[in-house]
């Protein structure tokens, strides 16, 4: 419980207001015989609400403050609450015990008067005619800035087992007792006063807030696996575990939380399906702290929309996490907007917005308060608005990328529950390449209910098929599937801009088939762009040299085809990186594609290049025949190859290869 920091002198005034107040407090772990299990709330009870908040203000201010608010000294004290639901019920309580004070209170509910450049002259008035001036918020930011910048105090009310039992003491008449409640940080003031009822005794009260805390404290039912075991998290590991040494540091005082904080708070960004809100989860239980998860759509679906009522499910998160002291995780941080690409007309709805959250975000991550973390994820970190991830704030990146074997293999194990304990896993660790660690937890479903099916126990075999399932279609079709895949790797392998994953023609891999490519980090230049895009375009060249012309739709038909991804990739180059023609910016890479409808211009550049790319991948299937037909051949038969398999039969087929050969 933080009590208040004192400034200033100290003088004697009248007696304290606190004599109204005296500290009632119970204690209903082993009730005695026509104890409290028989005190009933007596017919004319008091309102629950005001006994809530007159405990709260007990447990934070001592009576010598409260004499110096009833003397003579002109003091400025700022009461920083848990959340808004507590401003108007503190705000009654310092009212009524401190008469001669100006009280201000501000919930964030209107966005015009509760800012810091609202009130300041009352505030100056009331200092001027000796009158003490205390200020009510959840942020400092909401008050008058001449109240913040002059407060002599500081008082942080906060809600524990002590202060609830003091209220229950209040609204029942129990004698004073040790307190029992613990566990309530996660309940809203709201949350806590529905439970008093009118007919019901101090231990009814106690039970039904002990179940509410219980259910909004108890963590999903699902099991997490150790930080340190989780080896699939590779970077994202390696941060937590650095982390949680910190904080056992910090807990043994051996390490300041200032030099904690600096490194607590950052992105997790990466595609999705990488298991992101699941490490976050992990990392939380690693560390030991509560943890609050939110985002922005959520916010949305949760208020009626408008921008007071956005502003305020934004507030309200925060303080969620702040009254629980938990790790606060906002998962799809990229649904805010950045500012650099808004558009005019939307600038002015979500530049409060964002000013909110930056203003709660530097409020959460300035290292005055100690064992707080703020975690986000994105799967698009190059959407992010810069001001949010600059030092200070999420000041740190983990980029989360598909597992390797090993991860895999670890994934599987922990899904399958010690099944499978003695298998080894690493043939599926092989065959799990290019799989999320959603798409891995599926496999081990989708295995287990094939053993149902058949009842009896799960196997490896039963993994492998999940993993590698057959196609269900003829030998001519699957022969064009494994070309077309084979065309992407050729491609890909030719040109090396990227790193060739796994290569698949299997039933769960989409459009019967799936190439993987990995990419290397650089410097993103025309003719990188155009590289990817010429990958993407493989599969159909193939089809052409193979086919004789004779093409399959497979290339097209959705956004995630291969000519979706293409036509982006070249049209991006032109409308926003400014790699074509001209340097004007017209969109982002991601809506670019919109302007061909519009634009007959552009469409036809990109097509032209589109039709010099796929030439350019015709030239490289005729120029590795060989290498395509023995890929083809293998992947026909084998369904599944790894890039290190692809890699060798395509050295092995190479032009150079075969002259040396002869």
């Amino acid at each position: 419980m933080s009590k208040a920091t004192k400034t200033g002198k100290t003088t004697t005034g009248r007696k304290s207001s606190f004599a109204a107040l005296p500290r009632i407090d119970i204690d209903l772990s082993a009730p005695e015989e026509g104890g409290a299990e028989e005190m009933r709330v007596p017919a004319s009870r008091p309102d629950p609400g005001r006994c809530l908040a007159e405990a709260a203000v007990r447990a934070a201010v001592d009576d010598d403050l409260m004499s110096r608010l009833n003397g003579g000294e002109t003091l400025v004290v700022a009461v920083q609450v848990p959340t808004a639901a507590w401003v108007k019920q503190i705000e009654g309580c310092f009212k009524r015990l401190a008469g001669r004070a100006l009280v201000i209170g501000r919930d964030g509910s209107d966005r015009t008067r509760h800012k810091a450049d609202y009130g300041n002259e009352g505030v100056a008035d009331a200092l001027a005619e000796g009158k003490p001036v205390i200020g009510i918020a959840t942020s400092s930011a909401l008050l008058p800035g001449s109240l913040v910048a002059g407060s002599d105090v500081s008082i942080d009310i906060a809600v524990d087992g002590s202060v609830v039992n003091d209220a229950i003491g209040r609204f029942v008449g129990a004698p004073a007792r040790p307190p029992t409640l613990d566990g309530l940080g996660a309940l809203d003031f709201g949350d806590i006063v529905v439970n008093f009822r009118a007919d019901s005794s101090a231990a009814d009260i106690v039970d039904r807030l002990k179940r509410a805390a219980n259910r909004r404290n108890a963590p999903r039912q699902d099991r997490l696996p150790k930080l340190v075991d989780a080896v699939e998290f590779g970077e994202a590991r390696d941060f937590g575990l650095s982390l949680g040494e910190d904080v056992r540091a910090y807990r043994a005082n051996n390490l300041k939380w200032s030099d904690v904080a600096g490194h607590a708070n950052c992105v997790f960004a990466g595609d999705p399906g990488l298991g992101k809100t699941f490490y976050a989860r992990i990392l939380a239980e690693h560390l030991g702290v509560p943890l609050v998860v939110g985002s922005m759509s959520e916010i949305f679906a949760t208020t009626a929309g408008y921008l007071d009522s956005v502003v305020k499910g934004v507030r309200d998160l925060f303080q969620r996490a702040e009254a629980a002291k938990a790790a606060l995780f906002l998962d799809e941080l990229d649904a805010l907007p950045s500012r650099v690409n808004l558009e005019a007309r939307h600038l002015s709805w979500w530049t409060p917005v964002i000013a909110e959250f930056l203003l709660l975000l530097d409020s959460a991550t300035n290292g005055n308060r100690e064992m707080r973390f703020v975690w986000a994820a994105t799967n698009h970190v190059d959407r992010l608005d810069p001001a949010l991830i600059r030092p200070g704030r999420l000041d740190r990146v983990i980029h989360f990328r598909p597992p390797g074997p090993e991860g895999i293999a670890s994934i599987l194990r922990h899904h399958l529950d010690g099944d499978l304990a003695g298998t080894d896993l690493s043939v599926m660790g092989r065959l799990g390449l290019g799989r999320t660690p959603a798409e891995l937890a599926a496999v081990v479903k989708t295995a287990r209910r094939a053993a149902r099916a058949e009842k009896r126990a799960l196997t490896g075999d039963d993994l492998v098929e999940a993993l590698a399932p057959k196609a269900n279609v003829d030998a001519a079709t699957l022969r064009r599937i494994a070309v077309h895949e084979a065309g992407h790797a050729v491609v890909g392998l030719a040109l090396g801009i990227d790193e060739l994953v796994v290569v698949e023609a299997i039933g769960s891999a989409g459009a019967w088939g799936r190439t993987l490519m990995r990419r290397r980090e650089g410097i993103e230049t025309r003719a990188v762009v155009e590289g990817r895009a010429t990958v993407n375009l493989g599969g159909r060249a193939a089809e052409v040299v193979v086919y004789g012309g004779d093409c399959s739709g497979n290339a097209g038909g959705d956004v995630s085809s291969d000519l979706a991804i293409a036509t982006r990739a070249v049209c991006g180059l032109r409308a926003s990186m400014g790699l074509g023609d001209g340097l004007a910016y017209l969109a982002d890479p991601a809506n670019a594609t919109a302007l061909l409808r519009m634009d007959p211009v552009l469409r036809k550049a990109v097509e032209a290049d589109l039709s010099r790319l796929h030439a350019s991948a015709v030239d490289i299937v005729v120029r590795h025949r060989a290498a395509l037909d023995a890929i083809a051949e293998a992947l026909a038969a084998r369904r599944h190859l790894s890039g290190e398999e692809a890699r060798a039969i395509f050295d092995t087929n190479s032009p150079g290869a075969r002259r040396g050969a002869s």
